[in-house]
Formats: structure tokens, C-alpha cells, sequence
């Protein structure tokens, strides 16, 4: 437990000095991306965007898809169903695969937010029945 805690803090005086400088951010945006902490999240098809946007927002998704291959971005979309028209079968641009899979997990984000607001909402409610 206590390892734990030390990492904890040691992550928050890293986001904090990236907070007080754009070169220490840059930094430790490429060093989390080539450390493989992101690999929590899944890669390639099975690559959790959803969740990346929740625990870090839309820089941190950015950051972790923009090394991707076309081909891998092309999974994401194909595995999340994000494009079910097909609209994108013709890109060759990453940066607007990465749009697309930002655009679309955010969309999927609130949607589970409120069905998690509207569950825990019954719950607390549940000791009147």
C-alpha cells in the first residue's frame, strides 16, 4: 500500500511541473507514451479510448493515438463501430482518424455517464421500495 502511495505522489509532482512549464509538459507527454503505461488500456483494436478520456481527457487520448499507424487507427474505429457508415473507408489522413475516435469516445463517454448518473440514481433510491 505503501508503494502505492509513493507512486501517487511522485505522479503528482510530475503533473505538476508539467502543468508550470509547455517544455516539461511535452516531455512527460512522450515519456508516458514511450514508458507503455497507456498498454493498461489495451492497444491496437482492443485499445480502450473510452477509458483513456476518462482518466485523462482529450490530450491524453490524443497523445496515445497519434503514434498509431493508419492501420491501427483504422481498427479502433472498425472495433468501436465508430464510423458505421463507412465515411471513413476512403481516409488516408491519421489526424482525422484521430478526430473521428475522439469525437465518437467522447460522444460514448457521456452516454455511459449518464446511464451510470441514472443507475446510481435508482440505487440510492432503491430503499424506499
Amino acid at each position: 500500500m505503501a508503494e502505492i502511495e509513493q507512486i501517487t505522489q511522485m505522479i503528482h509532482q510530475i503533473a505538476s511541473a508539467a502543468r508550470a512549464d509547455a517544455a516539461t509538459r511535452a516531455a512527460v507527454r512522450d515519456a508516458i507514451v514511450d514508458s507503455g503505461l497507456f498498454d493498461v488500456f489495451g492497444s491496437g483494436e482492443t485499445l480502450d479510448v473510452v477509458d483513456i478520456l476518462d482518466a485523462g481527457g482529450e490530450d491524453a487520448l490524443r497523445a496515445r493515438l497519434s503514434p498509431l499507424s493508419l492501420a491501427e487507427l483504422r481498427g479502433i474505429v472498425r472495433a468501436n463501430k465508430f464510423d458505421p457508415e463507412r465515411e471513413s473507408a476512403r481516409w488516408r489522413a491519421a489526424a482525422r482518424f484521430i478526430d473521428l475516435i475522439v469525437e465518437r469516445a467522447k460522444i460514448q463517454l457521456e452516454q455511459e455517464q449518464k446511464t451510470g448518473a441514472a443507475t446510481k440514481s435508482l440505487a440510492e433510491a432503491s430503499w424506499m421500495l
